[in-house]
């Protein structure tokens, strides 16, 4: 049996203004202009884009108790190659063509070496999450940042339902019930009521 796979296109593009990828009342993700961007492919469908240039990510990952907020909002400068699915026409919109120029702004002397950016990122994705390698996300986005320590941070969000997951910290959300897992134990919270395990 052949199963369909994420592939990485050909098409190099740039976007023409400061675009918010994502934005809810939880946090944004925004990206400057000339940030380049190259299409992720399922079955022929463009599903997504890896992208390269500078934004900051913004997530809220506080949560209040009755004891009190726990944890810590996320602030994360954008810098490397990152993977988007799912939901791309506002991006989509403000996608030119980008020049060699753009490409060497970002570091590639050639086209050839953000592609292979571009694939190690999907490849990572692809490993990490095992079947997602043949899901489309229709209802929602995923996006996975490459981290200091070459691995994935995980956001994906579909409506009020939100998902964060890195190394040390895992934040779910979803219409008033909220669990934050960190170093310093595990929160959860629903219908106002907490419940707090400290290490």
């Amino acid at each position: 049996m052949i199963w369909d796979s994420y592939y990485i296109g050909e098409t190099i593009s740039k976007t023409t203004e400061p675009s918010r990828l994502w934005e809810t009342e939880k946090g944004i993700i925004e990206m400057a202009r000339n940030t380049i961007a190259i299409p992720v492919m399922l079955n022929d469908s463009l599903e997504g884009h890896v992208f390269h240039g500078h934004g900051k990510l913004v997530l809220d990952t506080v949560i209040e108790t009755e004891q009190g907020a726990v944890g810590r909002p996320v602030e994360k400068e954008i810098n490397r190659p990152f993977l988007m699915l799912g939901k791309i026409e506002g991006a989509q919109k403000r996608l030119i063509p980008a020049s060699q120029e753009d490409l060497t702004t970002m570091g590639y002397t050639k086209q050839e070496e953000f592609i292979s950016s571009a694939e190690d990122v999907l490849n990572k994705f692809i490993a990490r999450g095992g079947n997602w390698n043949c899901r489309r996300f229709s209802y929602g986005s995923v996006f996975a940042f490459q981290n200091e320590a070459n691995k994935l941070d995980i956001l994906i969000a579909t409506g009020a339902k939100l998902v964060y997951k890195t190394s040390d910290t895992t934040f779910l959300s979803n219409c008033g019930r909220v669990v934050l897992k960190s170093l310093d134990g595990v929160v959860c919270v629903s219908n106002g009521k907490s419940f707090i395990v400290k290490r």
